[in-house]
């Protein structure tokens, strides 16, 4: 059987993928930039931290696919909004989206907007290698990391499967309100609520108290 790596190997393009980067971290950007061009069939031809040189490079700079930070806190134009400029502006890229939550709604809300891959930071950047290969040769799939492995998935609405008590808990907890405090503004146990809060991480793939505060984050930000 023909392994994953080996199926990348046979099916490059014959010319090099051009990519372009944009986030806010330099950091992130410079060593995500250094590992690409390290890849024999990668040449990075724009590379920043603000959105408005990123939209004026790619309307000079012809590039096959962009690497975009899904929350860009100091631009006016991030998430679903960047991406779907992205999307609308140049039909034929293949948009991948980082993020540094592990959020199901962030998946979800990139692949509506027209995304062709989502990863998370965190995530081994080889799999950014084979999101970008996987993206460019098949445009109308879209791809997701499980499991430390690259998935072609169809991201499900993650709020279809809360319950109407879960959501709640979850909209209290943004606002600021402890568990005992929602248990008494809710009129429940505080164990019936701390059930609530467990079972909507669980739903949503949230591993600890630091995940739930970066997607409540992104889904109640203003």
């Amino acid at each position: 059987m023909t392994s994953t790596r080996q199926f990348f190997l046979l099916s490059r393009p014959k010319h090099s993928i051009k990519i372009a980067i944009l986030d806010d971290h330099p950091i992130i950007n410079l060593g995500t930039a250094s590992y690409l061009r390290g890849h024999a069939d990668f040449d990075v031809v724009i590379e920043t931290t603000d959105t408005d040189r990123f939209f004026a490079a790619l309307d000079t700079h012809k590039c096959d696919v962009v690497v975009v930070d899904f929350y860009m806190p100091n631009d006016q134009l991030d998430g679903t909004h960047l991406i779907k400029r992205l999307r609308s502006k140049y039909s034929k890229l293949a948009i991948i989206t980082f993020s540094a939550g592990k959020s199901v709604e962030t998946e979800f809300a990139a692949f509506r907007a027209g995304a062709n891959a989502f990863m998370q930071k965190s995530s081994a950047l080889p799999l950014l290698a084979d999101s970008i290969r996987m993206a460019t040769l098949h445009p109308k799939s879209f791809f997701s990391v499980r499991d430390e492995k690259l998935d072609e998935v169809t991201p499900r609405d993650p709020n279809e499967t809360l319950s109407s008590a879960e959501t709640e808990v979850l909209r209290l907890i943004s606002e600021g309100y402890s568990v005992t405090q929602i248990a008494q503004k809710m009129c429940r146990s505080k164990k019936t609520i701390s059930t609530h809060k467990r079972r909507s991480m669980s739903k949503l793939n949230l591993s600890d108290d630091l995940s739930l505060a970066l997607f409540l984050k992104e889904k109640y930000k203003h």
